[in-house]
C-alpha cells in the first residue's frame, strides 16, 4: 500500500457479484429475524472458562487459534454488541468518528488484556504492521500523522451516497475492507471493523446476526480472508479491487444466514408438532 496515493476509491464487478446478492436476498427471513442458534448465544461468565487472550500463543495450531477466537467472540463482545444494535437501526443517526472511538473503548474493556490507548488513535510514530509470510506478506497501516484526517474522510465515505445505494452486505464489506486497511488503532483494529461491518448491517435491516456471521466465517477461513486482504493491498495504487473480497465476505454471510435459516424452521416445525394432540413430546 502506497500511503500518498492512498483514496477512498474501489472498483467492484457486480455482475459477479448478483448470484451472491440473489443468495443473500433468498435468505431475507433469517437476516430480519432475531433468533439466535446456540452456538452464537453468549455463555455466562462463570463458565469456568479462563480469559482469552487477544493475541493466540505462536505456538497453537490454526485450530485452536480459531476455536480460541470464537470462543473470545461469544464470550467477550457482548457489552460492545449490545451497544452496537442500540446504537444502530433504520433511520439513526450517521456513523460518527466518536461511535468509532466509543466501541473501540468497550472492545478493549471486554478483549481481556489492556490495550495501550484504548479509544484514542494510533499517535506514537511507530509503524504498525499486520500480516505473515503464509498470507502474502506484510502490510504497513497508515502514517499516524494522516489518521485524524483518513478517519473523518473514512467517516464521510462510509455514510456516503454511493455506498449507501449498494446492497447492505456489500456496503458493510467495502467499509470492512478501508478500515482494516487504514489500522488506526494500536490494537483491536480487526474487532472493530467487524463491529463496524455489524453496525452498517444493522442501520439496514439485519436485526440480530451481522457481527456474529461475518466474525464467524471470518474466523472459520483466516488465512484466506487475510490471504484476499494482503492481495488486494499489493496493488499499486487506487481503484482497489475489491470484488473477490466481498464475493468471499457474502459467501460467509450466505452460510451463516443459510444455517440460522435452517434452525428457524425447525425450530417452527418442532413447535408446530407440539402443538398437535396425541403427538408424543
Amino acid at each position: 500500500m502506497y500511503w500518498p496515493a492512498f483514496e477512498f476509491d474501489y472498483h467492484l464487478d457486480l455482475r459477479r457479484l448478483l448470484p451472491h446478492m440473489m443468495a443473500v436476498e433468498f435468505f431475507r427471513e433469517a437476516a430480519a429475524s432475531r433468533v439466535v442458534p446456540p452456538p452464537w448465544r453468549e455463555q455466562p461468565a462463570s463458565d469456568g472458562l479462563p480469559p482469552t487472550p487477544l493475541q493466540p500463543s505462536g505456538t497453537m495450531s490454526q485450530e485452536e487459534i480459531y476455536a480460541r477466537k470464537v470462543q473470545m467472540m461469544i464470550r467477550n463482545t457482548s457489552k460492545a454488541q449490545d451497544w452496537v444494535r442500540g446504537r444502530f437501526s433504520r433511520g439513526c443517526a450517521p456513523l460518527a468518528l466518536d461511535d468509532i472511538l466509543t466501541m473501540h473503548c468497550l472492545v478493549a474493556e471486554e478483549a481481556g488484556v489492556a490495550y495501550p490507548n484504548p479509544g484514542v488513535l494510533r499517535n506514537s510514530g511507530a509503524i504498525v504492521t499486520v500480516g505473515r509470510k503464509e498470507v502474502g506478506g506484510i502490510h504497513d497501516g497508515a502514517p499516524d500523522a494522516r489518521l485524524p484526517m483518513l478517519m473523518n474522510e473514512y467517516v464521510q465515505f462510509v455514510n456516503s451516497a454511493g455506498l449507501r445505494d449498494l446492497p447492505p452486505a456489500i456496503h458493510a464489506l467495502v467499509a470492512h475492507f478501508f478500515f482494516t486497511t487504514i489500522h488506526p488503532f494500536d490494537d483491536g483494529n480487526g474487532r472493530l471493523s467487524r463491529l463496524l461491518s455489524a453496525g452498517i448491517l444493522f442501520q439496514r435491516g439485519y436485526n440480530g446476526h451481522g457481527f456474529y456471521a461475518l466474525s464467524h466465517y471470518f474466523y472459520q477461513n483466516d488465512t484466506r480472508y487475510h490471504t484476499l486482504l494482503h492481495k488486494i493491498w499489493r496493488e499499486p495504487a487506487p481503484p482497489y479491487e475489491l470484488t473477490e473480497f466481498v464475493a468471499f465476505g457474502m459467501e460467509g454471510l450466505v452460510s451463516e444466514l443459510q444455517g440460522i435459516n435452517s434452525f428457524i424452521k425447525v425450530k417452527l416445525h418442532r413447535s408446530v408438532e407440539y402443538a398437535v394432540p396425541g403427538l408424543p413430546l
